[in-house]
């Protein structure tokens, strides 16, 4: 694998990682939520702070790789993110891992929503 393409997938990989963090959180957030668990929502909520920071430390990253220590790859970087077909298997192995971070934010998208409804709704 070229060395570019292998340190987006390292920084994609690791976005991954703080990606199932935050939804693991999230998940316990909304069932302490739902035993009216203040102090353990509390606690939840100052504990996914982290790889939510974590997650925006990654994304710079992954510009900085794009704009700064790999510019070669950037246009095909952004073909890539904006659904074009890889053309061999370093590409094909960051859209999949691309896919993989895309389906994991589609999980937890609706139960940070519900929590923030509920969240809205209590306090009215």
């Amino acid at each position: 694998m070229k060395e570019q393409w292998m340190k987006l997938l390292v920084q994609l990989r690791k976005r991954y990682t703080a990606l199932t963090e935050t939804y693991d959180l999230t998940v316990q957030m909304g069932e302490a939520l739902d035993r009216n668990d203040r102090t353990s929502f509390s606690m939840l909520l100052a504990m996914r702070q982290e790889p939510v920071l974590r997650m925006q430390e990654l994304e710079g990253n992954i510009r900085r790789i794009v704009e700064i220590d790999a510019p070669d790859i950037k246009a095909r970087w952004r073909a890539l993110v904006d659904g074009d077909v890889p053309q061999d298997a370093d590409e094909q192995m960051v859209v999949n891992q691309m896919q993989q971070n895309k389906r994991m934010i589609d999980r937890l998208v609706p139960i940070d929503k519900r929590i923030n409804q509920v969240l809205s709704e209590r306090k009215s």
